[in-house]
């Protein structure tokens, strides 16, 4: 019984590091893309150069929660820098208003996970179910206090 309560914890601990990592790179770019000076420009290309990080952390955490092969690691790599590129593409986008950039920002994650699920053994799709509900359970929680969290593209 420690052993599956320990097993839970660390499940959950890993969801919310996962969560907040990708709340992060929402985050960074939605502020650069508001603040629409030549010093915010600027900063976007520091910021956008973090993403490669982030994909690396995101694939990490993927890895260990999913216990990916090293082929399912090369196949998710290119899936996880697309999804990078498309979110940022969005984020630019002035023809888009926030709302339509929220709703195509949800639509990549979903083509994502749609993508990295089609790589997944049959035990791995059920945890990385069972991972994606955490985050919805822990992103609807986050929605008690809206006016202190950024709604998420997700």
């Amino acid at each position: 019984m420690d052993k599956e309560d320990t097993m839970c914890k660390g499940t959950k601990f890993g969801t919310l590091f996962f969560t907040v990592l990708l709340f992060f790179a929402y985050s960074v770019t939605t502020r650069a893309q508001d603040a629409g000076t030549q010093e915010s420009k600027a900063q976007a290309q520091t910021e956008n150069g973090m993403h490669h990080g982030q994909r690396a952390g995101q694939l990490e955490r993927l890895s260990k929660e999913l216990n990916l092969t090293d082929e399912q690691k090369a196949k998710v790599k290119p899936i996880l820098d697309e999804q990078m590129k498309q979110m940022h593409a969005t984020q630019e986008d002035s023809s888009l208003t926030q709302e339509q950039k929220h709703d195509k920002m949800k639509q990549i994650h979903e083509a994502t996970h749609s993508q990295i699920n089609d790589i997944l053994t049959p035990e791995q799709q059920k945890k990385f179910a069972a991972l994606k509900e955490q985050q919805k359970e822990h992103r609807e929680g986050s929605k008690e206090s809206p006016s202190e969290q950024p709604k998420q593209p997700y």
